[in-house]
């Protein structure tokens, strides 16, 4: 079996596949990025000891679309090819969906079992940060406040581990795949063969082929569909409903009573979504990518956190990536009303929660991140019937294909306010063992 691209869920799906035995491999186009291949950038000494360095340390590794495209085109839409994928460079946040973003197409009980066997694939901890003075303090502060909206705050769940009290260890695609034996190998697959509606293997760039009795596209929300377009698979779906996160980003300066000792443990904390408040909140001190001005140039980290919120974008059927015989990519993702209703209340959230914990540094108050950069989905959506509304069935099965699979959060059929890597994955498992059923 083969799976293409070789970030973190295309890295769940083959290791759930080599558990029961059967050999799979591992196509990616991209060169190794980190040491040794496949490990997170971010666990470099560098980035450990100035984590404000990371995003500017890694722009090199995204590649732009159109950087200059209007807002409504995603300027920020990106993709990035190497050992690894998007695991090697991640922020690792892991939390569950709500139970209203789950949609239909799995019960109650299989997303718990999907979900908690992606967790434990991925690596992910809920309590990494317990011992934060900071943490402690900024929940006692806004919780009751938060209560009594209908909200909560809790730990951030994260893939990841504390080495010690100054090193993260981020896990990332060779954590995922160790002790597995499954290679990596540097291949740039030009299209999926498909043969009597089967999928019979893949070609490469150089022209050779490799046969596989069954093929998983993990080459992400972007890269699949482009790849099925190039392999002829263009169901009427392909491409449409696309959502994503604007993401309004903040730095905020803490109230003293609320900060620790200069050697305080980073907080990570997780406001999630809730029916009066649609959007996913984290506040944390994680990187910062803007740089401050004046007078807040020089602060000791132990008095900062950014917040983070994550706004979903509805899935509308004209939201489209369309891709033309070429190669060439456009996308067309207007703001509609209900859009810039979410987005408003999100900035108005910001502002309420940093008057409970401080104020904003000076130069790192609300922002919006370039749209299109944040957590696309739904391009290559699932759905219960072959209807053109979905490129897959339930089980991320294309349809009209026997045993070509996606995964990749482009199957998330749903807005969804968290981050999606860990839904993604635990679709990723269902594909999986569906295929091994088959």
């Amino acid at each position: 079996m083969v799976v293409i691209g070789s970030g973190p869920i295309g890295a769940v799906a083959a290791r759930r596949i080599a558990e029961t035995g059967r050999a799979v491999r591992i196509l990616e186009s991209g060169p190794a990025i980190s040491d040794p291949p496949g490990s997170h950038v971010r666990n470099q000494d560098r980035f450990q000891r100035d984590p404000d360095s990371y995003l500017a340390g890694i722009s090199s590794d995204f590649t732009y679309f159109d950087e200059t495209a209007p807002p409504r085109e995603l300027p920020g839409a990106c993709v990035t090819a190497a050992v690894g994928g998007q695991g090697v460079l991640w922020t690792n946040n892991c939390p569950r969906p709500a139970v209203s973003e789950r949609g239909e197409l799995l019960s109650p009980a299989e997303w718990d079992r999907n979900l908690g066997a992606a967790e434990r694939y991925l690596g992910v901890t809920n309590h990494t940060f317990a011992g934060s003075v900071r943490q402690q303090r900024i929940l006692d502060r806004l919780a009751p406040t938060l209560a009594a909206a209908g909200r909560e705050i809790r730990e951030q769940p994260m893939a990841g581990r504390l080495v010690d009290r100054a090193t993260i260890h981020y896990v990332a695609t060779r954590d995922i795949l160790a002790g597995t034996g499954i290679p990596i190998e540097t291949a740039d697959v030009q299209r999926v063969i498909v043969e009597q509606g089967r999928a019979a293997g893949v070609r490469l760039a150089d022209g050779s082929t490799v046969q596989a009795s069954a093929v998983v596209v993990a080459a992400g929300a972007f890269d699949t569909p482009i790849l099925l377009h190039r392999s002829g698979i263009r169901h009427q779906a392909l491409g449409r409903y696309l959502t994503y996160h604007p993401v309004l980003y903040s730095q905020l300066v803490l109230d003293a009573q609320l900060c620790g000792d200069t050697d305080d443990l980073p907080p990570r904390l997780w406001i999630p979504p809730a029916p009066d408040a649609p959007w996913n909140t984290m506040v944390l001190r994680d990187t910062n990518p803007v740089p401050p001005s004046p007078p807040d140039i020089d602060l000791p980290s132990n008095q900062l956190v950014e917040m983070q919120s994550f706004c979903p974008v509805d899935n509308h059927p004209d939201n489209t990536m369309t891709i033309a015989d070429d190669g060439a990519v456009r996308f067309d993702v207007p703001l509609r009303e209900a859009d810039n209703g979410r987005m408003a209340a999100v900035l108005a959230d910001q502002h309420e929660l940093a008057g409970a914990l401080g104020r904003f540094r000076a130069g790192v108050e609300p922002q919006w991140m370039t749209l299109g950069f944040a957590h696309v989905m739904g391009t290559c959506r699932m759905g219960a019937s072959d209807d053109g509304t979905c490129v897959t069935d339930e089980f991320g099965q294309i349809w009209g294909t026997e045993n070509l699979y996606l995964a990749t959060v482009g199957v998330i059929p749903n807005a969804l306010a968290v981050n999606p890597t860990l839904t993604g994955a635990a679709l990723a498992i269902r594909s999986a063992d569906r295929l091994l059923a088959g």
